[in-house]
């Protein structure tokens, strides 16, 4: 993970283990977060289309053929 979601993680966390109800960040770090959580989007997005233009259907197709017994 990113470095501004870590951060975000951890403050969360912190924040809850004190007990808070509120939990509220400066601007640039939600802007921080914001790109990173963005790029992580981006990525993904970019993984699934290769992955979809990479998948080969491979068909088999098993027939009985004829068993003889000894």
């Amino acid at each position: 993970m990113s470095l501004h979601i870590h951060r975000f993680v951890d403050s969360v966390r912190a924040h809850e283990a004190r007990g808070q109800r509120d939990f509220m960040m400066p601007l640039k770090d939600a802007k921080d977060l914001q790109a990173d959580i963005t790029k992580l989007l981006v990525t993904l997005e970019q993984l699934r289309e290769q992955q979809a233009r990479g998948a080969e259907v491979i068909e088999v197709q098993v027939t009985g053929g004829s068993f003889k017994s000894a």
